[in-house]
């Protein structure tokens, strides 16, 4: 019993010096944090963040918003992609429909070019002597027989055939075959350039609107490069939500 005794003294004796040198230990370190920082100890922050517990929830709190932060960036890449893509579809066609004015607005100067080149082959025949037929009755048939085949071509419009038939605006039924051929030619010619002018006006028009709708692609791309760069960035403020919200919006996008 008495070295049993003895032994538990000495076991005793061995524990309360490990606890004052981890005591001592702690101490210094403390103070040496302390003295280092300039601020509460590692030890202090710790306690007070234990024992406060409204600083749990403060820091609780500020999780959440940063969460609730990343959704909403998350959702707004996601609408901004989808708004591109439209954007990126609405520019193409808007190209396209250019694209197609330009095709017509040549296609109507080439034809204005073969009108007015039929016009100067009339007024070079025209200068020409010519056997002039005298009966205006033979004359006044070969004009309508010439503007009804005109009109029924497409080259002259109904108002053009109502003006040749009922000799207004230049059309005289008593004169010589190659006037009255040229005198259509150049309704024909004119009504070619019109159409050109039309065409020129819709090539325009078309024209500004890809304009427009290329710029409003290009904002959209910026924008939506913008969001992207700014979700990476805040999910590498918060790790936890990094992978997720990554994930979810290149899906969405």
């Amino acid at each position: 019993m008495q070295n049993f005794s003895h032994g538990m003294q000495e076991a005793l004796a061995i524990w309360l010096a490990l606890l004052a040198a981890v005591i001592i230990t702690f101490l210094i370190v403390t103070l040496i944090s302390r003295r280092g920082s300039g601020g509460p100890s590692w030890w202090s922050r710790l306690r007070k963040a234990i024992r406060d517990p409204e600083a749990v929830r403060e820091k609780q709190a500020k999780l959440e918003r940063s969460a609730k932060e990343i959704e909403e960036l998350r959702r707004y890449c996601a609408e901004v992609a989808i708004a591109a893509e439209r954007a990126n579809a609405m520019a193409e066609r808007r190209r396209g429909e250019w694209e197609a004015a330009q095709r017509t607005q040549e296609a109507a100067w080439r034809a204005f070019e073969e009108a007015e080149q039929a016009v100067h082959r009339l007024r070079r025949a025209n200068a020409f002597p010519a056997t002039e037929d005298d009966d205006p009755e033979n004359r006044r048939r070969d004009l309508v027989r010439m503007v009804n085949a005109a009109h029924d071509r497409g080259e002259i419009t109904a108002s053009d055939l109502a003006d040749a038939l009922m000799h207004r605006n230049g059309w005289d039924p008593r004169a010589h075959p190659f006037a009255q051929q040229l005198m259509l030619r150049k309704v024909i010619r004119d009504r070619k350039f019109h159409a050109y002018q039309e065409a020129s006006e819709i090539e325009r028009q078309t024209a500004k609107a890809a304009d427009m709708a290329a710029a409003a692609k290009r904002s959209l791309d910026d924008e939506a490069f913008d969001a992207e760069l700014r979700l990476r960035k805040a999910t590498a403020v918060a790790p936890e939500q990094s992978a997720p919200s990554f994930r979810a919006a290149t899906a969405r996008s």
